[in-house]
């Protein structure tokens, strides 16, 4: 995985049609998933910084979709979660749509202008309703992992 997007994920850190009721749930899915990964990162730590951050100000975009991050002490890296809801949930949005596009990135203390690239690059990528569409339409991570690359090499 070399694009823009697929660098920031792992396969674990992707999966489609979750059925998860809030955004705390939510919030403690991705944090249990990057201390999967990354063992010094704890899930409460991840936890605490997104819920933190989205406590500043909805990372909700409006169209169902959310871009939740955080930094977080530990980091090597910008580190990235997507997952497509099976049901969206609630997230504060400014249309008030339910959110069913989670993509979540945490970033290193001290990281600032690839920060700040990667968020501009995804909100591209999401404003695009097609590559919305086609995420939606996948069923498996392999079938989004492969829907990811294909909009990667358009980009």
């Amino acid at each position: 995985m070399s694009g823009i997007l697929t660098r920031l994920l792992s396969t674990h850190r992707l999966d489609t049609q979750l059925a998860l009721s809030s955004k705390k749930r939510l919030f403690e899915e991705i944090a249990d998933r990057i201390q999967n990964d990354y063992p010094d990162i704890t899930a409460r730590s991840t936890f605490n910084r997104l819920l933190a951050r989205e406590k500043l100000g909805s990372t909700g975009l409006g169209q169902g979709i959310a871009i939740p991050h955080a930094r977080v002490e530990g980091a090597p890296d910008i580190i990235g979660v997507f997952f497509t809801l099976c049901q969206g949930i609630e997230f504060d949005s400014p249309d008030d749509r339910d959110v069913d596009l989670v993509f979540a990135l945490l970033v290193p203390e001290n990281e600032e202008q690839e920060h700040l690239t990667t968020l501009a690059t995804l909100a591209g990528f999401f404003q695009n309703a097609d590559f919305c569409r086609d995420i939606r339409a996948a069923r498996t991570a392999d079938a989004l992992l492969k829907t990811l690359q294909i909009w990667e090499e358009k980009a």
